[in-house]
């Protein structure tokens, strides 16, 4: 249709444009007029795709379609696609290191972790160590710095400084000067022991034989005086501790002691005191006695047994 509205329009229009050839150096003679211009206008109106050549079509590929037993795997492809890769690699590096120019990578071998560090000694089994060793002056002399540094509070520390002193004292000649000295310094520290934990039989313990102790270096008054509180302590202590052979044999001595005060010394305890000393007797004494030896044998117990059978008659 296009192109017979054209052909109409070329055939009526004979002059309506003239063309001139081209030369090389004139310019081609430019085309005006109204009817030219009608000419274009219609030119432009005609779609271009009409004008030109029709496309040929491709012709359309056939795709077989994909069944479900034929699609890949997608794991098993990157599982495949990762161990080549890796195969690849080792060969690369092997290849670097026979030629020198790498080294073969080897893990170090783990550090192994430090011992932990052993805890602090304890001074109290320090203490129980030196003493089962008999090493009486060492065991002195860190019992006092003990009581010092901890402001004379532990009582673990004080009745242990009291057995000390009494076994240095012990260690001694009896008319030693020092005996004296070793066991008051003793029983000051049973007393601090005592006060502390007065449950503790031990405290309890060492308070009684360390007053008794002290009576070898008193007057006749302090002794009585001291009496009543020896068996107030030994008794809290055997109360305490029925097994201790120690204790049992502390008893034994204060009933013998007692058994053998004179006639002279009760009257002074009335004297002091405004009623009766303190009583026991020989059996009472052969009583702990036997005890002690059964719960702890010793030959000073022994020979103080046959003391009392003897003066028993």
């Amino acid at each position: 249709m296009a192109r017979i509205v054209l052909a109409a329009v070329l055939a009526g229009l004979p002059d309506a444009f003239a063309f001139v050839a081209p030369c090389r150096h004139t310019r081609p003679t430019a085309l005006a007029g109204a009817k030219t211009d009608v000419v274009f206008g219609l030119l432009r109106r005609v779609p271009l795709v009409k004008r030109a050549v029709p496309k040929k079509r491709q012709p359309v590929k056939y795709v077989p379609p994909i069944t479900v037993d034929a699609q890949p795997d997608v794991v098993d492809l990157i599982d495949a696609v990762a161990t080549e890769s890796e195969g690849v690699l080792e060969a690369v590096v092997q290849s670097l290191v026979d030629r020198g120019v790498a080294v073969q990578f080897e893990a170090p071998e783990p550090t192994p972790a430090p011992a932990p560090a052993p805890p602090p000694p304890d001074p109290i089994s320090k203490f129980d160590a030196l003493h089962a060793a008999g090493d009486v002056d060492a065991l002195l002399a860190q019992l006092r710095d003990a009581s010092r540094d901890s402001g004379g509070v532990d009582d673990a520390i004080e009745w242990r400084y009291a057995r000390a002193c009494l076994d240095a004292s012990n260690a001694l000649a009896e008319a030693a000067p020092a005996r004296e000295g070793l066991v008051m310094e003793g029983l000051e520290a049973a007393k601090r022991a005592a006060a502390l934990a007065p449950e503790d039989g031990l405290c309890q313990k060492w308070l009684g034989v360390m007053l008794g102790s002290a009576g070898d270096f008193q007057s006749p008054k302090e002794k009585i005086k001291n009496s009543y509180a020896i068996k107030e302590a030994l008794d809290a202590a055997w109360r305490l501790r029925p097994e201790d052979g120690t204790v049992a044999l502390a008893l034994g001595q204060w009933c013998l002691k007692v058994a053998s005060v004179s006639f002279v010394e009760r009257g002074l305890a009335r004297a002091i005191f405004g009623g009766s000393p303190p009583e026991s007797s020989l059996a009472e004494a052969l009583k702990f006695f036997t005890k002690a030896q059964e719960l702890k044998p010793a030959p000073k117990t022994k020979a103080l047994i046959r003391l009392v059978e003897k003066k028993m008659g």
